[in-house]
């Protein structure tokens, strides 16, 4: 079996676990969020987590863009 654990601090952990939801077990804790990705061959281990970190990089730059186009005030 193969495992992968990953860890995350960001202010926008939420929202980051958010873009998961669908397909891990995402715990939220405060500003870190965490995953552990269970695969039983190599290759698959690997496709998995390439989407996975393909979603989360995808919400982090959506986060980016949303908190680059808010007015200060």
């Amino acid at each position: 079996m193969w495992n992968v654990r990953l860890s995350v601090d960001s202010p926008n952990s939420k929202a980051l676990a958010s873009s998961l939801a669908s397909e891990e077990n995402v715990v939220v804790n405060g500003n870190n969020l965490t995953f552990t990705l269970s695969e039983s061959r190599a290759k698959d281990a690997r496709a998995m987590w390439n989407t996975r970190m393909r979603s989360l990089i995808i919400a982090d730059k959506v986060i980016q863009l949303m908190d680059s186009s808010t007015p200060d005030n």
